[in-house]
């Protein structure tokens, strides 16, 4: 896990990186070239050509077994490693040096130097030293040529260079030692020890190294690490590399200059220190996950709550207990580059968390997801147990209320069907709550009356209702609509507007059709739902009502969705409670009921009889139109005296008023036990069969209703 948040660190401090004069190359443990930074002129072909590829393709086969060495002994040490290898280019023999260092349990950062032009050099000052010698063994004459000829490659040498005696002076000194350290040449040369310039704290181990050197060379090694000051006190981290001048106990020393570097990895070795303190001091829980829901890195806390380090599972599954992506999951959002806040309630623990969510781009433009979560569950039940306090009342009455009527009926909404039982619970579950909901359902199926009946239980009851058809408002018109407009915002603004967001405040806004809102207009009103508030139209002050959302819909809203119509955080947003209501073909059950309720609210003096033959007939139609088809076919029937669906007459023609169909020659005891009989059965279907209120209505006791019922066969 640790290494992981190296990467991740790390990656995000290019600007730093890129300031190193070597080049940064990152490799998998699978030997595959992940990045380039840094000096990447160095290399002979453009980066492209290298990522994703693995050292073996792309090096000769000796060099590449050597390099696969090297890493492989970086990753198992942990230990720096470094490795010298020449390529081929044009023709041209180029040198490199690589410090090979683990940075995570799956990749390790080569820092890479092209030291062609050194090699060169010191090649140079070889041949310079051989001849030298042979020289002096001949005791040459040309000896002052020679020495002309070595000063000439030592001071044009690419790097910093000095040539150091027995007694630490030195003899020789090159401009770029110049440059590196501010001194000149006329000052260093012969006047100045190299332990003057050696770092106080790295003198002893300079010393050593250059006594054991002398003895036998090699006692110290040719290569080491060591700080050096310049002029002004300033303290360098250099590479140093030595070699010995035959017999003459002199030695050159040359210089590389790994300051920034040295820099660079202690400031990110800072900043790592701080950033995992953050994330582990951090008391929420803290995870990336790529685009494929892996996560890649977890915080202790989350490890700890989870009981197991799940790197490289999926999010959904290792936090959440399931087998796909979550419904609420924003990761899509993210990585398009937008960052989601929201809360959730975890189905695994059932406690409420708060979830920022942001996008992480390293410099390969792999993007990860990053999510703080924080644990609200105390903070949301304090405002459950405030919202239930005020609801209980209220909720257990109506719950008395509907069981107490055998729920044959909830407000105007009528139906004893199972089905319109279990739409009766969510109703009441979703008038204790304050959050969204949307209702499903063909049309006619009753989605306003539901809508209604909902914000007439809620705690927003005494607040305004404002129904909205999204469809049929012009869609030039939608934004002045929702928002208003202030006077002179466009051509025909007379006056200031007030828009449906403001006669909804403290309400309830019935969203009808909600699909028919395009997606432009979503956003604004994903703003406002999420308490961003809203301007109007040609006004400068933003407004944030606070209301309530009833959407409505007979669309597919998930399609539309995946087909970009509908964006999927507006559509989260409104699809928290969600209710699909039943069309009426599959709760006929409850036909009898809603005939007897329609029939009942067309108050005529004189109504047709329903025979078995005709309530047959409506029970045997499928009623594409739903419960407002039935409403309209039982208005005709009362009006018209016939039954009329879809358009066709041919149905059995209506009986006798039922008011007229005692016979007048029928005994007065049989007219008076059909009238009785009559009269109860409409005092019980008014009352919902509620014996004991029938009984109070009819001004008699309940044991002679009951008798009477089982006398003339009722019920």
């Amino acid at each position: 896990m640790q290494s992981d948040h190296c990467s991740l660190e790390t990656m995000s401090y290019r600007a730093i990186v890129d300031a190193i004069p070597d080049m940064i190359i990152r490799i998998g443990r699978d030997h595959v070239f992940r990045s380039f930074e840094g000096q990447v002129s160095e290399l002979y072909l453009p980066a492209e050509e290298y990522l994703g590829k693995r050292i073996e393709d792309v090096m000769p086969e000796s060099t590449a077994s050597r390099f696969v060495f090297t890493l492989e002994s970086a990753f198992e040490s942990g230990l720096v490693q470094s490795i010298d290898y020449s390529l081929i280019f044009a023709q041209k023999n180029c040198f490199y040096e690589a410090r090979l260092v683990r940075c995570t349990a799956d990749e390790v950062i080569a820092i890479v130097r092209n030291v062609t032009r050194e090699k060169e050099t010191a090649e140079q000052l070889n041949e310079y030293q051989f001849h030298l010698e042979h020289q002096v063994e001949k005791r040459s004459k040309d000896l002052s040529a020679a020495e002309n000829r070595y000063r000439n490659i030592f001071r044009h040498s690419g790097a910093p260079a000095v040539i150091v005696e027995q007694d630490f002076t030195i003899s020789m000194a090159n401009p770029k030692f110049e440059e590196l350290t501010g001194f000149s040449c006329r000052e260093i040369e012969k006047r100045m020890k190299w332990t003057d310039f050696v770092h106080p704290s790295d003198r002893k181990m300079v010393t050593r190294y250059h006594f054991a050197r002398r003895s036998e060379e090699s006692a110290a090694p040719a290569e080491y690490e060591c700080r050096i000051l310049d002029r002004n006190q300033l303290v360098k981290f250099t590479f140093i590399k030595v070699g010995m001048l035959g017999e003459t106990g002199r030695s050159i020393t040359s210089i590389i200059d790994i300051t920034r570097l040295k820099q660079t990895e202690l400031e990110l070795r800072d900043r790592e220190t701080r950033y995992s303190a953050i994330l582990e001091g951090y008391e929420g829980f803290v995870y990336f996950i790529d685009r494929d829901y892996r996560i890649r890195f977890m915080n202790e806390n989350l490890i700890r709550s989870i009981g197991e380090d799940a790197t490289g599972r999926p999010c959904y599954e290792a936090l959440h207990g399931r087998s796909s992506p979550c419904v609420w999951c924003v990761a899509e959002q993210v990585f398009e580059g937008r960052r989601v806040r929201f809360e959730m309630k975890n189905p695994k623990d059932k406690r409420w968390y708060y979830s920022i969510n942001v996008p992480v781009q390293l410099s390969d433009r792999s993007v990860y997801c990053q999510a703080m979560i924080a644990d609200i569950d105390e903070r949301k039940r304090m405002e459950e147990a405030l919202r239930d306090s005020e609801a209980h009342l209220r909720e257990e009455n109506i719950r008395l209320r509907s069981t107490i009527e055998e729920r044959q009926r909830f407000g105007d909404i009528v139906g004893r069907s199972p089905a319109m039982q279990e739409i009766y619970e969510l109703m009441l579950m979703a008038a204790a709550s304050d959050t969204n909901i949307i209702l499903y359902g063909e049309s006619g199926t009753g989605k306003e009356l539901v809508a209604r009946a909902v914000h007439s239980m809620s705690a927003r009851q005494d607040r305004a209702f404002v129904p909205v058809n999204c469809g049929a408002i012009p869609e030039n018109l939608l934004e002045s609509e929702f928002f208003g407009h202030k006077k002179g915002a466009f051509t025909g603004a007379d006056a200031d507007k007030q828009g449906l967001l403001d006669e909804a405040d403290k309400g309830c806004l019935f969203l009808d059709e909600i699909g028919e809102i395009k997606p432009d207009l979503q956003v604004k009103l994903l703003r406002a739902i999420e308490g961003g508030g809203y301007t109007p139209v040609g006004g400068s002050r933003v407004r944030k009502p606070d209301f309530r959302i009833i959407a409505a819909t007979s669309r597919n809203l998930t399609e539309l969705v995946k087909t970009g119509k509908m964006r999927s955080d507006f559509f989260y947003r409104v699809h928290v409670i969600p209710i699909h209501l039943p069309p009426l073909r599959k709760r006929k059950e409850d036909i009898p009921l809603l005939v007897d309720h329609f029939l009942k609210a067309y108050d005529r003096k004189i109504r047709p009889t329903l025979t078995n033959r005709i309530m047959d007939t409506l029970m045997n139609y499928d009623w594409p139109g739903n419960v407002r088809e039935l409403q309209n076919v039982m208005y005709r029937f009362v009006t018209l005296k016939r039954l009329d669906l879809a358009g066709s007459t041919s149905l059995p023609p209506v009986e006798p008023p039922e008011e007229t169909a005692v016979n007048g020659a029928m005994a007065l005891p049989e007219a008076v036990a059909a009238f009785e009989k009559r009269h109860i059965t409409a005092a019980l279907a008014e009352h919902r069969w509620n014996r004991t209120r029938t009984a109070n209505a009819l001004g008699v006791g309940l044991r002679t209703l009951q008798r009477k019922m089982k006398t003339h066969g009722i019920g």
